[in-house]
């Protein structure tokens, strides 16, 4: 299942299939720009972020997090960003309670939907937390990233469910544009790094403040987003790159999801 930044569409690509198609429609779910989806199999929910269009300002009405139905593709609903049109809803991560936690890139926030809430609400802002983006839960805490400063950081989840301590991670290599991260289990990630001549797939161990980064790829250039099934991380390149710099005016054709090894 994969966003489009662009078109504003959720593609699918069925198991098996060479391609992947739109699944859900902008011309039916009002979506224009898509950044993280996230698949939850327990409550049968696709949660999205929605975004204004690409280069335009920022729009209230598409600055939300929605979700659907995982299986038919039904809307369920629709959950604006607090401050609407100063937030940019990035990336999405659900507890095992069944809350879902969204990364505002624009914010520096965390905001969270408890499971059964009628709205967001800010779970955590940090000044520190700057074009923040890539979010998952460990066995420490909830884990994020800022693209704009590269940058790797935990926060203490505490047992009531408030936000604690923000701890920033010390990583093994330099960090280069983080985005996408996936939780692999335990203190074990995934994550995607991406500038628009370079692009890194990484396995992140988490020891105490430490963050170990074990390079699965490091050669394809736009890449924001990982998903591991089963042995096999799959891959997408959005190319940003292309939007502006040298490559602007080149066309970023083809758009492929591509498939690495886990081992």
């Amino acid at each position: 299942i994969i966003g489009s930044n662009n078109k504003g569409a959720i593609y699918r690509a069925k198991a098996g299939s060479a391609k992947a198609a739109i699944w859900l429609d902008p011309a039916k779910t009002g979506m224009r720009t898509v950044l993280g989806v996230y698949a939850d199999d327990a409550s049968n929910t696709l949660y999205v972020c929605s975004a204004s269009p690409y280069g335009q300002p920022r729009q209230a009405e598409f600055s939300a997090l929605r979700t659907f139905d995982l299986k038919t593709g039904a809307a369920k609903a629709s959950y604006p960003m607090i401050d609407p049109d100063k937030a940019v809803c990035n990336d999405i991560a659900i507890d095992k309670d069944g809350a879902a936690f969204i990364t505002d890139t624009a914010g520096g926030r965390v905001m969270k939907l408890a499971k059964g809430a009628p709205a967001l609400s800010v779970w955590f802002q940090d000044d520190r937390l700057e074009g923040i983006d890539g979010i998952a839960f460990g066995d420490r805490g909830l884990y994020v990233n800022t693209v704009g400063t590269s940058r790797l950081f935990r926060i203490e989840k505490r047992a009531d469910g408030t936000a604690g301590a923000l701890t920033e991670l010390t990583p093994s290599l330099p960090l280069k544009g983080p985005d996408g991260l996936r939780a692999l289990g335990g203190e074990k990630f995934l994550m995607a790094e991406s500038t628009p001549t370079s692009g890194r797939v990484s396995e992140v161990t988490i020891t105490g403040d430490k963050a170990e980064l074990r390079v699965l790829t490091n050669d394809a250039p736009g890449v924001t987003a990982i998903a591991r099934i089963g042995d096999r991380v799959w891959v997408n390149r959005a190319k940003f790159g292309y939007r502006k710099g040298p490559l602007q005016g080149q066309s970023p054709e083809p758009f492929v999801e591509y498939v690495i090894p886990y081992r």
